[in-house]
């Protein structure tokens, strides 16, 4: 018989709780014999958000995807985002090594690019020479240049003993941000002003 766990004693997380509470308000929303909390959502809505399959396309579905998460810095994000750097660089070690063609990679946790295709190199100097300079580190002008950018990351050992990785990515159309903007229309202003009340005071119309 499987044991009890021991009770939390730390600080309730919010993010952690934040689906178990949905689920049981939309719940308890649809249970006619307890008291409403006075939704303005149809059944169907809600029904259709206690769903554990999503459609397609959906914010669920396109995070259930990823299969890795990766941070760059500015101006680096950005160039990603507006698709001029296709190509990101890394030492080969650890589970870069496992990322391969038709891999979701999650930037900052907010940006989706397909893996298109993952080549090894020797060296970050190999690397720009034959991926391009200006798909790799957009605006930066010389190979020497490019290569003191990573030395900033990595140590000229470390690159030795390891080599290389440039992972050749693309957007899909499908993003996130964009799925997450198609829920905040729907709560137009003063659905999310409810939502988030003390902290957008002052702030929305």
């Amino acid at each position: 018989m499987e044991q009890p766990t021991s009770p939390g004693t730390k600080s309730v997380n919010l993010r952690e709780c934040m689906e178990s509470l949905l689920r049981f308000t939309l719940r308890s929303h649809l249970d006619e014999s307890v008291p409403s909390f006075g939704l303005d959502l149809t059944r169907e809505f809600c029904l259709h958000l206690l769903e554990e399959d999503t459609e397609k396309g959906s914010l669920f579905q396109m995070l259930k995807e990823v299969n890795f998460e990766l941070h760059v810095q500015e101006p680096y994000f950005t160039q990603l985002k507006d698709g001029l750097k296709t190509v990101e660089g890394r030492c080969a070690v650890g589970d870069y090594m496992r990322i391969s063609s038709g891999a979701f990679l999650l930037f900052n946790k907010c940006l989706l690019l397909e893996v298109q295709d993952v080549h090894r190199y020797t060296s970050f100097s190999e690397m720009l020479k034959v991926e391009g300079l200006a798909k790799v580190l957009p605006g930066v002008e010389s190979i020497e240049e490019g290569v003191q950018v990573y030395r900033n990351f990595y140590s000229e050992e470390k690159e030795r003993m390891n080599g290389v990785v440039a992972i050749r990515v693309a957007k899909p159309a499908n993003q996130p941000s964009a799925a997450l903007a198609g829920v905040l229309s729907e709560l137009k202003s003063s659905g999310i002003k409810s939502l988030l009340d003390e902290y957008t005071a002052g702030v929305t119309s």
